[in-house]
């Protein structure tokens, strides 16, 4: 995302947009949570960065016109990324995103990487954090000696094999994401 034109950001973030339109509320909700991202990173830049005056009346108070630009570009690529992220992770059930880490990890098991239990700690912690936002106080009993934790016994992790379009749409994304690089 970073490297791309911003004319493709702009493509990808309307492209994810249009997809997570039945989902509305709840992207609603995640773009919401990150206002003041947005506004730090347009700011931050803003005031950062050297150019002209976007006020002239405010004289060396003034943001730069560049410096603005360059955050609204950077502010549209997280608002793409999450846009994405959305559409891809974040509907998933926890036992498949933890069957999907675990996927990952697999191949990492000959140099000592125990996927099993990098996918059953995320699972706790994921039962944890939804547990906490629901209002049950796990963090004060974090001091407290006698308290007895309630978690799960059991965290399921969803594994499934691979589809042919589980390897094509990634490589059809690279390659359409990595074109003017290459025709250039």
């Amino acid at each position: 995302m970073p490297g791309l034109p911003i004319t493709w950001t702009l493509a990808l973030a309307l492209l994810a947009g249009l997809a997570a339109l039945p989902r509305g509320a709840r992207v609603g909700r995640l773009v919401w949570r990150t206002r003041w991202l947005f506004l730090v990173l347009i700011l931050g830049y803003a005031y950062s960065l050297p150019g002209v005056a976007l006020w002239p009346a405010l004289d060396t108070w003034s943001p730069s016109l560049e410096g603005a630009q360059h955050g609204a570009a950077q502010a549209l690529r997280l608002l793409a990324l999450l846009l994405w992220l959305d559409l891809l992770v974040l509907r998933l059930s926890p036992g498949r995103l933890l069957g999907g880490l675990y996927g990952l990890l697999a191949p990492l098991a000959r140099l000592g990487v125990p996927a099993e239990r990098v996918a059953l700690r995320l699972g706790l912690t994921l039962q944890a954090i939804e547990r906490m936002e629901r209002g049950r106080p796990l963090l004060r009993g974090l001091l407290d000696e006698t308290a007895v934790p309630n978690m799960p016994e059991i965290i399921r992790i969803e594994c499934t094999p691979a589809r042919l379009g589980d390897v094509l749409v990634p490589v059809g994304f690279a390659v359409v994401l990595s074109w003017p690089w290459f025709s250039a």
